[in-house]
């Protein structure tokens, strides 16, 4: 009897662990139009949590980081979350381009287990996402959850190219409450991008800083209008961009 009740408590302890940890193949699928990007909502537009100020991390890899595409290029892209107080993870992306957002490019699936295309005709302009799948979204017993994925660069240079990013770090408790919600937008500019033509009309002028000066109001970032290169957008890169209307710089 004593050996018994001990396996017995082992067998609840493995088959507790199991329910919360493991949860195979249970995750909902999202339909188009989840990823925050504009027009659109994001995960907490369903989920009831905080928005990027939850306790995981989230890394979204595009290529070598730098920013840049050059035509046809194949980037591959690894989206990494960690959060230990969650069993599963989702997520929805698109890359658009910035003058029309409009679909930018093609999404190339390296793990159809993990990953799915998801089609829309959103405002006729065809949008087309990468999300997880029904079984792309149990984490591993140290909350850590990894996809990996590729994108092809537009056959033309199309100007700068924005990738919308929404993910959720969910309890899995069968409700919308206790969730978190992470966002980011990641923007890819040209090899050959001109530092301070935010507007990409192929002219440095008054109006490029009227759109920086909105920028640096509205705590926005783009590498475009990063003239200096510090990672930040501010009165510093508004001073540069004067001094080159002007002629104080080349």
């Amino acid at each position: 009897m004593f050996v018994s009740s001990h396996m017995l408590i082992i067998c609840i302890l493995l088959f507790t662990n199991i329910t919360l940890f493991a949860n195979p193949c249970s995750a909902p699928l999202l339909g188009a139009a989840h990823s925050g990007a504009p027009g659109e909502v994001n995960c907490a537009g369903c989920h009831s949590g905080s928005i990027n100020s939850g306790p995981g991390e989230i890394n979204y890899q595009i290529g070598a980081g730098n920013g840049h595409y050059t035509p046809d290029e194949v980037i591959s892209i690894i989206l990494s979350m960690v959060q230990v107080d969650v069993n599963q993870f989702g997520f929805q992306t698109v890359a658009l381009r910035n003058n029309t957002n409009t679909n930018a490019g093609l999404f190339l699936l390296t793990d159809t287990d993990e990953t799915r295309l998801i089609e829309d005709d959103h405002n006729g302009s065809d949008r087309i996402y990468v999300g997880h799948t029904i079984c792309g979204a149990d984490t591993d017993i140290l909350g850590e959850k990894q996809w990996n994925f590729q994108w092809q660069a537009p056959s033309e240079d199309i100007g700068s190219i924005q990738f919308y990013l929404s993910a959720i770090a969910t309890n899995h408790n069968h409700s919308t409450s206790g969730d978190d919600t992470y966002t980011q937008i990641i923007t890819l500019t040209p090899q050959n991008v001109v530092l301070g033509d935010i507007n990409e009309d192929g002219i440095l002028n008054i109006l490029d800083i009227v759109l920086m000066i909105n920028m640096i109001l509205s705590n926005e970032y783009s590498i475009v209008a990063d003239v200096n290169e510090d990672g930040l957008v501010n009165i510093i890169d508004v001073v540069l961009m004067v001094n080159i209307l002007v002629g104080g710089l080349p």
